[in-house]
């Protein structure tokens, strides 16, 4: 952590110097916003190497891109050639190589799936009373009702559609049981019973992580949440 917060200290210093020295000739005067957008630009396209998080890498450079395209004679490229450009590197980029796991990952895990194996590409619902449940859905709707006694831990992959997880009517045995959640250019929605203590670990990239209703935690029973959302939204609803 002191390394990372030396190099971030060290790299936004260096902006300042770049911001300045441009403004009194010494650079080419390329304009504050420009360069204030290039050092957050920059920070996020070397987190998302970091996390080997391809949209989140390839957007930030395609913007880049974007903002420096007269200098570089791309203007008949930008905004749209590159961005599509973008979204299908990072489409391909990622089904290549996937995502970063973060943490150790020291068990494989059996998953249990129900029916279809959990993967839809139209407009799915279905009953899973598993306690490790993995979810796949692309370009369509699938809907999830988590009804096991024993539920443990779940997966969820959102590409392109809409997913609704229902888990009222789940029961956690376990002290902890946790989501993995992988959203990409859609959105997850999440039913979560008010009572249990939530833990939310959840990243975004040119998303956004809403909450709705009132997480009471009065009971026993605790979740962790934890993985990223890519031009899409998480929803947690407290039911």
């Amino acid at each position: 952590m002191r390394g990372k917060n030396v190099f971030w200290g060290i790299f936004f210093i260096a902006m300042a110097v770049i911001v300045v020295a441009s403004k009194i000739g010494i650079l080419p005067d390329v304009g504050v916003f420009s360069i204030l957008a290039s050092a957050v630009l920059v920070w996020v396209v070397v987190d998302g190497i970091r996390h080997r998080n391809f949209y989140e890498a390839i957007f930030a450079a395609a913007f880049l891109l974007i903002i420096y395209d007269e200098p570089l004679g791309i203007e008949g490229l930008t905004p749209w050639t590159v961005l599509v450009a973008a979204l299908l590197l990072s489409i391909g980029f990622s089904l290549l190589f996937g995502t970063k796991k973060k943490g150790k990952q020291c068990i494989e895990i059996d998953w249990n799936l129900d029916g279809t194996g959990g993967k839809g590409t139209g407009s799915t619902s279905e009953q899973c009373s598993k306690s490790h449940i993995r979810c796949e859905n692309n370009f369509g709707e699938t809907i999830r009702y988590i009804n096991s006694d024993n539920f443990s831990k779940a997966r969820l992959e959102n590409n392109f559609g809409r997913m609704k997880i229902y888990f009222d009517n789940a029961i956690i045995q376990e002290e902890l049981a946790e989501v993995k959640i992988e959203n990409n250019f859609g959105s997850v929605m999440l039913f979560i019973p008010k009572e249990w203590k939530v833990q939310k670990e959840l990243d975004h990239c040119f998303g956004s992580i809403n909450e709705y209703g009132m997480c009471l935690g009065t009971g026993s029973a605790a979740l962790r949440l934890h993985g990223e959302t890519n031009f899409g939204t998480i929803e947690i609803h407290y039911v």
